[in-house]
């Protein structure tokens, strides 16, 4: 009877060698290209959020100067103060929430690529095992090393399937309160400069 564990053992000729080194050589060059691609993607996701965030939080700022600019002609303090107390509130508001997203996702997608980074660890170290090992010993078990390589290659997959990705919190709600915000506060003002203040 044939012994399995031998039929998998084949010799470890230079030519298989330079296979295998060419292998590693090629996943390393992955490994480099597909972090750096996740990690780019991922920013930028962010960043278009928290830019479009930003430009509210200019645009409620630029309101809120004009209406200090011009409060010699304020026919009504009440609207006035309120309009200007809305629009610093929002400011104040938007930046707390931009900070607030930017620190939570930061933390997600150092998480989520310090797992990935794992599982190409892992299959780094299955090359670096097996290398050394065919050129000492002249044999490979490609069952071994194959089963192996599948079992990483199914713990990459699953890492970068659309469920694991890093769960980006865009809190797209707090750039509704911001443009309730802009609106409230910019309509009090322009009501303090055209409605006058009437007292009984």
């Amino acid at each position: 009877m044939v012994n399995k564990n031998t039929d998998n053992i084949i010799e470890a000729t230079d030519e298989r060698i330079a296979v295998l080194q060419q292998m590693s050589h090629e996943f390393h060059m992955l490994y480099a290209e597909a972090m750096g691609e996740y990690g780019d993607k991922e920013l930028k996701l962010i960043d278009d959020v928290l830019n479009f965030g930003y430009k509210i939080i200019q645009t409620v700022g630029i309101v809120a100067g004009f209406g200090f600019t011009a409060i010699g002609y304020v026919k009504n303090i009440y609207l006035f103060v309120s309009g200007e107390g809305i629009l610093l509130l929002s400011i104040v508001y938007g930046v707390y929430k931009i900070k607030k997203i930017y620190s939570v996702n930061l933390s997600s997608i150092q998480s989520s690529g310090d797992r990935k980074s794992k599982v190409f660890i892992e299959k780094s170290n299955i090359f670096q095992e097996v290398i050394p090992k065919a050129v000492n010993d002249k044999v490979i078990d490609m069952a071994n090393f194959q089963s192996r390589l599948d079992a990483v290659d199914q713990k990459l997959l699953k890492e970068f399937s659309p469920d694991k990705k890093s769960n980006i919190k865009k809190d797209e709600d707090f750039l509704t309160p911001l443009i309730v915000f802009l609106v409230l506060g910019g309509l009090a003002l322009l009501l303090s400069f055209v409605l006058p203040l009437c007292l009984r």
